[in-house]
């Protein structure tokens, strides 16, 4: 019994993330179909940044200790060790802004199925190119199984919108094949700036012997983040607020209310996941991160299927060719994890 309440409680964490991880893109999306507000404004961006950096002065006051990055060491090398650490923490912001940003305009353009599944499978190949060529790190011949598998999914999902379309509707065709240009190339850069922010983090928590938590780096680079957002608000949407902002909600018919309220919903359900993960990288490490992630490409085509499917959003409904797409990149991606995690068992046989 006590065994099976201990496998019970493992995988609690990865239910939790999974099903978080959907509600984010739900929430997203229902967000993104009510136009209150427009997609240039990043405001579930800057709703992020602001109740994540909440959140975390929240945790760090509850805890009634220091952050640990806001010390001076006495000691010298550990005053060098603890600059080092705070540079690459304002790296690891500007690139999650960025990243972030870019992931935001992907969805809007190509919806919440194809930018969890271009995101997830993206993931996991510029995971496994940086792993190799910067961390020199040897892929086994599951993970190359894995990243193959991926990229065919990635093909399937992103031919068979363009491969379907007929000449009858082609002035509509050619501006949604636009649209699915844009979205693309912005999902696969905010795909490579998540796998390098992998990378700086995992430098990040491997110097020295007291590495930042990660609550000091979810404060500081949430700070970094929504220092930044408050720039771009300020300088590009203040002077058009009225086109960006009051004119769409005039026109959607949303009240002030209801807005706070999505919005409101979204930074809840986000930090939730932020917590999920924090506990899937204590209980299974980034393997089960990568399951998830995996998994949850074929979870939020489901879901987008059942709620938001309809001829004004084709992108969103389940067919043969997206079906296929979402169950190559899922199984790809857990065997790009199976991969992974049998070379760590070898390693520590080894060892």
């Amino acid at each position: 019994m006590p065994n099976v309440i201990y496998k019970t409680r493992n995988f609690l964490p990865l239910v939790c993330y999974l099903l978080t991880g959907t509600a984010v893109t739900t929430v997203s999306q229902v967000i993104a179909n009510k136009h209150f507000i427009s997609d240039s404004v990043q405001a579930l961006a800057c709703v992020k940044y602001a109740s994540t950096l909440a959140v975390s002065l929240s945790s760090a006051a509850f805890a009634a200790s220091p952050e640990k990055l806001t010390t001076i060491p006495a000691n010298t090398q550990k005053r060098t060790r603890r600059s080092m650490q705070r540079q690459l923490i304002l790296v690891i912001g500007c690139i999650d802004v960025l990243a972030y940003a870019a992931f935001c305009t992907g969805f809007a353009y190509c919806d919440g199925a194809v930018a969890t599944l271009v995101l997830a499978g993206g993931g996991q190949l510029f995971t496994a190119i940086m792993s190799k060529y910067i961390l020199k790190k040897q892929l086994s011949q599951s993970q190359v199984l894995g990243v193959a598998l991926v990229c065919i999914g990635l093909c399937i999902r992103g031919l068979g919108p363009l491969l379907s379309s007929s000449q009858a509707s082609a002035p509509m065709e050619e501006d949604a094949r636009q649209r699915l240009y844009i979205g693309l190339a912005s999902l696969l850069f905010a795909s490579i700036a998540y796998s390098l922010l992998g990378v700086i983090y995992q430098t990040l928590v491997s110097t020295g012997d007291d590495p930042p938590s990660h609550s000091d780096i979810m404060l500081q680079s949430s700070i970094i983040g929504l220092a930044a957002m408050a720039g771009y608000e300020v300088f590009h949407v203040l002077p058009k607020w009225r086109f960006l902002v009051i004119k769409p909600m005039q026109t959607s018919g949303t009240t002030a209310g209801q807005a706070t309220f999505w919005l409101a919903a979204f930074g809840a359900v986000y930090n939730c996941h932020s917590y999920a993960a924090g506990m899937v990288f204590r209980t299974d490490g980034a393997q089960g991160v990568g399951m998830v992630n995996a998994v949850r490409g074929a979870s939020v085509a489901l879901v987008s299927h059942a709620f938001f499917c309809s001829p004004a959003k084709p992108l969103q409904c389940l067919t043969t060719s997206s079906a296929a797409s979402a169950a190559t990149v899922t199984i790809g991606g857990i065997v790009w994890v199976q991969g992974s995690r049998s070379d760590q068992a070898t390693q520590k046989k080894v060892q």
